[in-house]
């Protein structure tokens, strides 16, 4: 354990020192620490697969993921109006349903030998796009500012609308119920809590949102003690969430989303999500890390690992191209832009964590392949999406402008 701590240590200083100058030649933090976590799970592979399969990984892997959430929330940007335009409520909740819903079908209609709640929680896994590995998508100049948005709403939206299949999916993971019962089962118990969960999150969101901007006016407290607080409150109404039988992930989730719109004008965002932006990149440093563990753990089973590597690829390619295609006929939407937003869509930490959570909750026959396709959804898009990404774009769009086409390291740049 504490050479792995030591270790863990010198690779994220030298990312730290170096992180410029690793970007300008391809390299960035996930891949380092993929490449470190490959490393220690060619010699832990025993202990790896225990502590993954542990009451702590599991609670690890939650708070992790209601921080996440909670980020991703606060951090997308613009209008209500803006957020939520035809556009990206049609990747939302046409798309998004329509991809878990296709992955759903193609692993219940095959052979795969996969039981119901493992083909839900790979569906869950493999469909939120999540462009933090890959954020020069998202700030490429050559890319029109309004296709930019959209990707950046979906990426910020689409995962904790997937949470709450995922658990109810879980939840059910010893039943004995037919497919199709299974499916609806996962769907009405995810809903109570889902909704309870809004109006936790919704409250919690609004009053602190309200409450920080009062403390602030009257000079009760200051900038520190606030980006402190921010790093509590997703933490904070997570607990609440479970302490009233409500969705955890969901009310982080949402208390984001009213918190930013709480603070409104007043929010002062460079200082005041500083210290969590930067939490948030180290803790996606480390969910890369376990990424690395966990596939080489993999390489130490015996498995055929043939059903996951189809419903990844599936995932991937016509499982995300299709839906949003469908979803965006009869928009205004140019047919390049179209194409480009149903090429793109790369995974990423919630994809991770999602993994963890599920494989600690399944039994190991199932959980060893659901976490095999999480590690071919995430390397199938490093691939994908992030040695094509610069392909697409200049397919798409064009050459890139010197000038303009480099992305500033701005705000919320959690990956590399």
């Amino acid at each position: 354990m504490a050479a792995t701590i030591f270790v863990l240590g010198i690779a994220s200083m030298v990312w730290a020192v170096l992180h410029r100058k690793l970007k300008s030649v391809w390299v960035n933090g996930p891949m380092i620490m993929v490449v470190l976590g490959g490393f220690i799970g060619w010699f832990i592979a025993d202990g790896s697969v225990a502590f993954f399969d542990s009451h702590l990984a599991l609670n690890l892997a939650e708070v992790t993921l209601a921080l996440l959430l909670f980020v991703d929330a606060v951090d997308v940007r613009g209008s209500i109006r803006a957020q939520f335009g035809p556009v990206p409520l049609r990747l939302l909740f046409i798309a998004l349903p329509l991809s878990v819903a296709m992955v759903i079908a193609l692993g219940l209609s095959l052979p795969l030998g996969l039981s119901t709640a493992a083909v839900l929680a790979i569906a869950c896994i493999s469909v939120p796009a999540d462009y933090s590995p890959e954020l020069s998508i998202v700030r490429d100049k050559r890319i029109p500012n309004q296709v930019r948005r959209w990707l950046s709403v979906e990426s910020g939206y689409n995962d904790g609308l997937v949470a709450p299949l995922l658990l109810g999916a879980l939840a059910l993971a010893s039943s004995t119920h037919t497919p199709g019962q299974d499916v609806a089962g996962a769907l009405l118990k995810a809903a109570p809590a889902g909704l309870l969960a809004i109006v936790v999150g919704g409250v919690v969101g609004t009053v602190i949102g309200k409450v920080f901007g009062v403390v602030l006016r009257r000079g009760w407290a200051d900038q520190q003690s606030i980006r402190i607080g921010i790093v509590a409150l997703p933490l904070t109404t997570f607990g609440l969430a479970l302490m009233v039988g409500a969705n955890g992930f969901v009310a982080a989730f949402v208390c984001g989303i009213a918190f930013r719109f709480a603070r409104g004008k007043q929010w002062e965002e460079e200082r005041e999500l500083s210290f969590v932006e930067d939490l948030t990149s180290l803790v996606n440093l480390l969910l890369w890390l376990a990424f690395g563990i966990a596939a080489i753990t993999l390489l130490s089973v015996t498995y055929n690992w043939w059903p996951a590597l189809i419903l990844a690829f599936f995932a991937l390619t016509l499982g995300r191209f299709i839906p949003v295609w469908v979803s965006l006929l009869g928009t205004k939407v140019r047919r390049r832009d179209r194409l480009f937003i149903a090429t793109m869509g790369p995974r990423g930490a919630a994809s991770i964590v999602f993994g963890l959570i599920a494989f600690n909750a399944l039994p190991l026959s199932q959980g060893y392949p659901v976490l095999a396709a999480t590690s071919m959804v995430v390397l199938g898009s490093l691939l994908i999406h992030g040695a094509g990404g610069t392909f697409f774009i200049k397919r798409f769009y064009g050459r890139p402008d010197t000038a303009s086409a480099q992305p500033s390291l701005g705000r919320g740049d959690r990956s590399d």
